[in-house]
């Protein structure tokens, strides 16, 4: 999804999809928003966060 650039956030980011994922297999937009809301990026790939949480769900057995 071509997410990380400077990789300033990539450890907070990784770490929240991965606990948004466990507790929620298939999250929403909203879900996602909500995971996802203490991490900033300077870089303002906010929607290609989302899109690879949601492929990554998919591939787990689906995002709604």
């Amino acid at each position: 999804m071509g997410v990380p650039q400077c990789g300033y956030c990539q450890g907070g980011q990784i770490m929240s999809a991965a606990g948004l994922i466990k507790r929620s297999p298939k999250p929403t937009d909203a879900d996602i928003d909500e995971a996802m809301s203490g991490n900033i990026c300077r870089c303002g790939t906010y929607t290609r966060i989302r899109a690879a949480i949601k492929q990554v769900a998919a591939k787990q057995g689906g995002a709604r």
